[in-house]
């Protein structure tokens, strides 16, 4: 038997055909230390964790080069291997086999693979089985074509090439496994590219994810009946080949019938709201580990198995959270990049110099990118889609197919693919995945659709028109605030408001972001009927809409998605239900005494999304006590500086001025310089406030002030002395805007998203135990000018886009 030399073993074989047997001197696991002259890395636990800290070091510097080209993580894993490979840091023999010697390269062999089945495990557990029930004729047609079309064409053009196709061609199956990972969608490689995209709670995102579940599913048994059929044709035994198939169906059995049943009962003992206890965890590791085992010996992929196991199960909390808390970790971030790493260094750049038929299979690879994007394409213009969401969603499935036969190629099932076959592969996979990803996010931005075309703000609102809100609620202590600052807004058959209720959830383990209306409904794993924190936030607002039965309806969502694409949920709905105002609560819960309680950084960052991309004003609510319940917005004092946020402030308080039990209080704060020339913005605070006093004031119940100040510390001075005497403080969010009488103000400045006025009143050393609304009115609307140009565009083409290069006008301007 010829020994292979230093380079094949440090790829961890030879590229010939043949099997061979590799003979290596025994090692034992753990060393006694060097005080002993024992060198560390002659032992194999060392050596492993020797080489899984090498791989991550190496691949997390490349990511921080290759990031800043808006690269996903994945090519910086394939571009680390490279680096590793026998044509770089490789070509030195004492380096490979200081790295990966011959006794270390299947033991990290078997870690990654171990990686790799607890990946697609907590996979399947966060994908939502409903999303196929869900998906319409689009995702079905897309799922249908983008899977046919490249099994289809690469099939006729090797029939019509038959004569030209080298023979190794046909021994390896090397295109059979190209075509068969190509042509599928893989659910795990899709979220995982949508997660770092931020793309999962778009509604491209949305549909992406059905289309590949329905894939993926499908995929699942028709490969069961493939690898019946080749099983009798190789063993020439139609029994043998009808036998694997039996057992398939019988691991499918045993999954739904024994080790769902038990995981439901698992989840049935936890308490609401809370995690896995260890020991069920370790049940519910170690059923997916044999499921694993099962498949494996039924001669399927060792990842089918897990996946399918965690497909069957409940998302979210508990399983799914518990999951992702104690796995996400140590599996997504130091295993499993082991195994894409290995891909990388498995690359031979130097073997295409003499490769003759790179050109040939080049063109096949070429023909599952176009076929497959053609395939994604083709529903999506048939149903009017805007091209620049088709290209997006063409790229997102042409990205997840060079991922995926990266894996296909690397892990064939008898590891006899030519290594000019693989290098080409790879070469396709930084090509084109390094390129789709920034194509992607430079075509598709979720936040072009709210563009309002209308000005959406509560200060036009006509009087006795509708008042339509979004109150956004995270959890249940937001609740009250919301609902007394709704009853102090006065609620009547003459102003009536509609306000649409939107949950947010965090997005824990879970894959698919969801976004509905609200239903009540009995979870499939609990005994009896228990109401969820969604239930009952709705109750209280359903029971508020009972108690003003004529002025007041609410309309309930449920939002589940990540913080950071949070804001798009939320400024769709805005849009799409014509909302005047946004209500948001603030990030840091204040006890009654004025200490902070807890603060969320995730509700901070949605907060400041949402502020930059609303289609309509948006009101940040700092609540002081009113989630106890115990204090009533009686006293309502309004701080008026001048300004479009201010007059916005202004607007809401005059509807909170026709409620007969609520007093209401402007103080407006002047410059102690006079003569200063007027421009357009003080005219307009003028009539807005000369009116308001004219309609509203009776200096009883709504009473207007005016004090001088010199400066900001004139402005502190005011507002200290005065605010005690209120429950509720409105103020303008006067974003960036100096004057006079903020002058030295935002030095001191911590939340920026709520200005220099709300900041001062939100700070616990200010001492104010009065709960503060910080307001900013809508900024932009598209200018009809540019609006006039896109619609007659559209009109031309039959699609509907949102303007990309639109004139903007600020909400105030004519």
């Amino acid at each position: 038997m010829a020994l292979p030399n230093d380079e094949e073993l440090f790829l961890g074989g030879t590229n010939s055909g043949a099997r061979q047997i590799l003979c290596y001197r025994a090692v034992m696991t753990t060393s006694t230390g060097f005080w002993v002259d024992d060198n560390p890395l002659n032992f194999s636990l060392p050596t492993l964790i020797y080489q899984i800290t090498v791989i991550f070091v190496l691949f997390r510097l490349t990511h921080v080069v290759l990031r800043r080209l808006s690269q996903p993580v994945v090519i910086s894993q394939i571009v680390a291997g490279i680096i590793l490979s026998g044509d770089v840091l490789g070509r030195n023999q004492r380096f490979a086999y200081l790295i990966f010697p011959p006794y270390g390269f299947e033991q990290i062999n078997v870690a990654a693979i171990l990686a790799s089945m607890l990946f697609f495990f907590v996979v399947g557990v966060k994908a939502d089985l409903g999303l196929m029930l869900k998906a319409g004729k689009k995702a079905a047609a897309i799922a249908l074509l983008g899977t046919l079309l490249p099994a289809v064409s690469v099939y006729l053009t090797a029939k019509a090439l038959r004569h030209k196709i080298p023979h190794h061609f046909m021994e390896t199956q090397v295109l059979l496994a190209l075509t068969d990972k190509w042509s599928i969608t893989s659910f795990a490689v899709l979220s995982c590219l949508l997660s770092e995209l931020n793309l999962l709670s778009s509604k491209l995102g949305r549909l992406a994810l059905s289309a590949t579940l329905i894939s993926d599913f499908v995929h699942l048994f028709l490969a069961a009946f493939v690898k019946t059929y080749s099983l009798s044709v190789k063993l020439h035994s139609a029994w043998k080949g009808l036998s694997a198939l039996l057992c398939f169906f019988c691991v499918v059995a045993l999954i739904l019938f024994v080790l769902r049943p038990i995981v439901l009962w698992l989840i049935r003992r936890t308490p609401e709201g809370a995690l896995l206890d260890e020991a069920s965890f370790v049940a519910v590791l170690t059923m997916a580990l044999a499921c694993g085992v099962l498949t494996a010996i039924t001669g399927f992929d060792v990842s089918t198995g897990p996946f399918f196991f965690g497909l069957v199960l409940p998302g979210g909390a508990p399983l799914g959270a518990t999951m992702v808390q104690r796995m996400d970790g140590l599996v997504m971030g130091i295993l499993l990049p082991t195994n894409i790493v290995m891909a990388g260094m498995a690359t031979r750049i130097s073997v295409l110099a003499g490769a003759r038929h790179w050109g040939l299979f080049e063109m096949f690879l070429l023909i599952c990118v176009v076929t497959k994007f053609v395939g994604v394409t083709l529903p999506c213009f048939y149903s009017r889609m805007a091209h620049r969401d088709t290209l997006s969603l063409g790229l997102m499935m042409i990205t997840k197919g060079i991922f995926e036969v990266c894996a296909a190629i690397r892990w064939h099932e008898d590891k006899v693919v030519d290594n000019t076959d693989y290098t080409m592969v790879i070469i396709t996979i930084l090509v084109f995945g390094g390129g789709t990803a920034p194509l992607i996010k430079y075509l598709y931005h979720p936040e072009d659709r709210f563009v309002a075309y209308k000005r959406r703000t509560v200060q036009h609102v006509r009087p006795g028109d509708e008042l339509r809100l979004l109150a956004c609620v995270h959890e249940q202590d937001n609740v009250n605030p919301v609902l007394a600052l709704l009853e102090a807004t006065g609620p009547s058959p003459d102003s009536p408001i509609c306000t649409y209720l939107l949950h947010l959830v965090q997005l824990v383990g879970r894959a698919d972001a969801v976004f509905h209306l609200h239903r009540r409904h009995r979870k499939p794993y609990a005994s009896v009927a228990t109401l969820s924190e969604s239930d009952h936030i709705v109750n209280a607002f359903q029971l508020f809409e009972r108690q003003h039965p004529d002025g007041f309806s609410v309309l309930p969502y449920v939002c589940i998605s990540p913080y950071n694409t949070m804001h798009n949920d939320i400024c769709s709905l805005a849009l799409d239900k014509k909302a005047a105002l946004v209500i948001l609560p603030f990030h840091k819960k204040v006890n009654a005494d004025g200490s902070i309680n807890s603060a969320s950084t995730g509700i901070h960052a949605v907060n400041v999304n949402v502020l930059q991309h609303a289609p309509c004003s948006v009101g940040i609510l700092v609540d002081n006590g009113l989630s106890s319940g115990g204090q009533l917005l009686e006293r309502v004092a309004i701080y008026f500086l001048g300004g479009a946020d201010d007059r916005e402030a202004l607007a809401y308080g005059v509807r909170m001025a026709d409620h007969a039990a609520i007093g209401l209080t402007v103080i407006r704060l002047l410059p102690l310089e006079e003569g200063q020339e007027e421009g357009r913005e003080e005219r307009m605070d003028d009539r807005m406030l000369k009116q308001f006093q004219h309609n509203k004031v009776d200096g009883n119940r709504v009473v207007y002030r005016e004090e001088v100040v010199k400066d900001g510390e004139g402005t502190v001075d005011v507002i200290h002395e005065t605010s005690p005497e209120f429950s509720l403080l409105v103020v303008g969010r006067r974003a960036g805007k100096e004057s006079p009488l903020t002058i030295g103000m935002s030095m001191w400045s911590e939340y920026p998203e709520l200005g220099v006025i709300g900041d001062l009143l939100a700070s616990t050393d200010f001492g104010s135990r009065a709960s503060t609304l910080v307001v900013q009115q809508q900024v932009w609307v598209v200018g009809e000018a540019a609006l006039a140009t896109e619609s007659r565009k559209s009109a031309a083409t039959g699609s509907q886009v949102v303007p990309e290069a639109a004139v903007y006008t600020q909400s105030d301007g004519k």
